[in-house]
Order: structure tokens, then C-alpha cells, then sequence
């Protein structure tokens, strides 16, 4: 991926404490290592949920070249659990240009 590639957004908004668990599966799954996390807070209406109260997440965001945006939406979207209701909501939006960066292969934990 480059300046002048077309690219996809893909961002997930998760239950707090399981982003980074996220990261590691989809680049050890699918070989994609250009995932951020971050958290937030935020409020709405869901279920189990009143309007006011705030709800902590995490911030999943992936850029990926647009040939593979469906397959790792697909992929964020059954591994995050998103498919089994209130774990979390997932967005895909166009990106005209991007710029590649990865993530470091490090030593795997003993």
C-alpha cells in the first residue's frame, strides 16, 4: 500500500481490553500488521444501556488495500465477536490515499 493506492478504513469499536487481542490474530490469521487500538468513551442507547451512561471501548482501526477490505471486514466482524449482538459495531469507510506502516515483528513471549 502506498500514496496512490485506494484503500478502506475498517473501524471497530469493541468491549475495552480486547483490541489488542484483535491486533495479534489478524496479523498472525490474515498477515495484516496495520491495525491501531486506542480507548474511548462514549454514551448512547443499546441494550442494557441508558442514554447517559458512559461505556468504555476500544478502538480498533485497519486500513487495508481495497482488493482485501471485505475479507477482513468479514474477519474483524466473526474473530470481535460482532456477529453475536452488543459486542461491539464495525465501520468500513473509503480512504482516496495512504500511506503504509507496520508494525514490527518482535520476539514471540515465552
Amino acid at each position: 500500500m502506498d500514496a496512490s493506492t485506494n484503500s478502506k478504513l475498517i473501524t471497530s469499536f469493541l468491549p475495552k481490553g480486547t483490541g489488542l487481542d484483535l491486533v495479534k490474530a489478524l496479523k498472525d490469521e490474515t498477515g495484516i500488521s496495520t491495525g491501531n487500538v486506542s480507548n474511548s468513551r462514549g454514551t448512547g442507547s443499546s441494550a442494557g444501556n441508558d442514554f447517559g451512561e458512559w461505556v468504555e471501548v476500544d478502538v480498533f482501526d485497519v486500513i487495508v488495500e481495497s482488493d482485501r477490505a471485505e475479507e477482513i471486514f468479514n474477519f474483524i466482524y466473526n474473530k470481535a465477536g460482532i456477529d453475536d449482538g452488543n459486542n461491539g459495531f464495525i465501520i468500513q469507510s473509503n480512504l482516496a490515499k495512504a500511506t503504509k506502516f507496520t508494525l514490527p515483528d518482535l520476539p514471540k513471549e515465552s
